[in-house]
C-alpha cells in the first residue's frame, strides 16, 4: 500500500530532485509490469500510465508557476498544458514518446515559453523522448490547415491544467474551421497516408516479424478508424461509433478484442525491452506464447498457436476497418455526381463503383433473399477481378442470420 501512496500527485510535488523523480517513474513502471503479468488488460495499463503522467506533469506545471517570476505568476492563466497524440487518447505505452503542447493566447508567448522550459526539461531529465511545442490558437489553426500530421495530433488534444477557457476556445475554432470544412479531404488524405505505410511496413497481415503498430492490421489501422470517425461523424472511439449505430455490434466486438490484444502485446514488448519496441520478433513471439499459456503440440508449436491468434485479431481489425472506411468515404462530390450518371448495371442488379462490385440500391433486398443472385454476386466479382464492396459484405453478414437455412440448401437432383 505504501508503494501506491508514493506514486500520487502529492508525492510527485514533494520530489524536486530529478533523480528521485526517476525512481518514482521506475517504481510505477514496475507496478504496472506486475499488474500486466497478473492479467491486467492492455487498456488498464495504458490508461494507468497516462494517468500517472498526468499527475507528474500537472504537479510540475504548478511547481514552475510557484517558482516563476511575477510575469509567469500573473500570465499563466492565459495558458494551458495539453496532451496530444497517443497520450491525448490515454493510450500511453510504458516507454512511448510523450507529445505535449503549451497552448496560449497570442499575448502571453514569453510566459508560455517559460512554462515549457520548466515542464519539458523535467521530461527530458526522466529520459522521455518528447514531442513538444508552444503555440497560440492562431498558430494551431494555421498548422492544422497545412500539415496533416499536426492536424491529426491536434484533433486528439486533451486538456491537463491551466486555462480551460483557452482550451475550449481552441476546440470550438478547430471544430468549425478545420473539422467541418475539411472533413472529406482529411479522410481521403489519412487513408492515402496509411496506404503508403502499408508499402513500407508490409502489404500483408501475415508478416513474419510484424510491427504491431504500423503493419497491416496493426494499431495504426485502429487509429485511422478513430481519426476518420472523429472527422466524419464526431465519434472518435469505437465505443462511440458502436453506440451511435455507425458500426455494427459484431464489428465493434471484433475491433475491441483486437485492440485489447494488441495493446497487451505492445505493453509486454515495452517492458521486455525496457524501451519503446513495436517489432514482434521471433524471440518475442516465443516468450509471449509461453506467457499466454500456449504449449507445444505434436503438429503445432506453441509459438505457431500464438501467431494464429495474432493473425486472427489483425485480420479482423483490418477487414472491419476497411469496411468502415468505405462507408466513411461516402458523401463526396464524386458520389453525388454518380447519382445522376451511374455506371451501367450488370445483369440488372449489380454495378462496379470505384473498382468495387456493389448492388443497385432498389435491388438490395431482392439479392439478399435470393441464393442464386448471391451466387452471381461472387461469380461476377471473381470474373471481373474486383472486390465486393465492404458495405455489401456488411449487409450480407447481418442479413444471413435472419434467413432460414433451408433457403440455401441444395435442391435434390431429379
Amino acid at each position: 500500500m505504501s508503494e501506491e501512496i508514493s506514486l500520487t500527485p502529492t508525492g510527485l510535488r514533494e520530489h524536486k530532485d530529478s533523480s528521485l523523480g526517476l525512481h518514482v517513474l521506475q517504481s510505477q513502471r514496475e507496478v504496472l509490469r506486475q499488474r500486466l503479468m497478473e492479467g491486467a488488460t492492455g487498456s488498464e495499463i495504458t490508461q494507468a500510465f497516462s494517468d500517472f503522467m498526468d499527475a507528474l506533469l500537472i504537479a510540475r506545471f504548478r511547481e514552475v508557476i510557484q517558482q516563476g517570476n511575477a510575469g509567469v505568476r500573473a500570465g499563466w492563466q492565459q495558458c494551458c498544458l495539453v496532451a496530444m497524440g497517443g497520450y491525448g487518447r490515454r493510450e500511453l505505452a510504458p516507454y512511448s514518446d510523450i507529445d505535449v503542447m503549451i497552448l496560449t493566447q497570442g499575448n502571453q508567448r514569453e510566459v508560455a515559453e517559460a512554462l515549457s522550459t520548466g515542464v519539458f526539461h523535467r521530461l527530458w531529465d526522466l529520459g522521455f523522448q518528447v514531442g513538444h511545442s508552444v503555440r497560440s490558437l492562431a498558430e494551431c489553426l494555421t498548422i492544422a490547415e497545412a500539415d496533416l500530421a499536426a492536424c491529426t495530433s491536434l484533433m486528439e488534444s486533451r486538456f491537463l491544467i491551466g486555462s480551460a477557457s483557452v482550451f475550449q476556445e481552441f476546440q470550438r475554432k478547430f471544430e468549425r474551421r478545420i473539422i467541418k470544412k475539411r472533413a472529406q479531404r482529411f479522410v481521403l488524405d489519412k487513408i492515402q497516408e496509411r496506404e503508403r505505410e502499408y508499402a513500407k511496413f508490409g502489404e500483408t497481415v501475415f508478416m513474419l516479424e510484424p510491427n504491431i503498430k504500423k503493419s497491416k492490421g496493426g494499431l495504426r489501422d485502429l487509429h485511422l478508424l478513430q481519426w476518420v470517425g472523429q472527422a466524419r461523424y464526431g465519434a472518435g472511439t469505437i465505443q462511440e461509433l458502436s453506440n451511435r449505430g455507425i458500426i455494427a455490434i459484431q464489428d465493434y466486438q471484433v475491433l475491441q478484442e483486437a485492440q485489447e490484444f494488441l495493446w497487451r502485446v505492445r505493453c509486454f514488448l515495452h517492458f521486455e525491452a525496457g524501451r519503446a519496441q513495436d517489432i514482434l520478433t521471433f524471440d518475442d513471439q516465443v516468450r509471449l506464447s509461453a506467457l499466454w499459456g500456449f504449449v507445444d503440440h505434436p503438429h503445432l508449436l506453441a509459438v505457431e498457436q500464438f501467431m494464429q491468434v495474432y493473425f486472427r485479431h489483425t485480420t479482423g481489425l483490418f477487414d472491419r476497418g476497411r469496411r468502415f472506411l468505405d462507408q466513411a468515404r461516402e458523401g463526396s462530390l464524386l458520389d453525388r455526381v454518380r447519382q445522376w450518371w451511374p455506371p451501367p448495371l450488370i445483369e440488372g442488379h449489380f454495378r462496379i463503383l470505384e473498382n468495387r462490385l456493389t448492388i443497385q440500391t432498389d435491388k438490395l433486398l431482392e439479392v439478399m433473399e435470393s441464393p442464386m443472385l448471391l451466387l452471381r454476386l461472387f461469380v461476377i466479382s471473381q470474373r471481373q477481378a474486383v472486390p465486393i464492396d465492404s458495405r455489401i459484405l456488411n449487409e450480407l453478414s447481418q442479413h444471413m442470420g435472419t434467413l432460414p437455412n433451408e433457403r440455401f440448401h441444395t435442391k435434390p437432383v431429379s
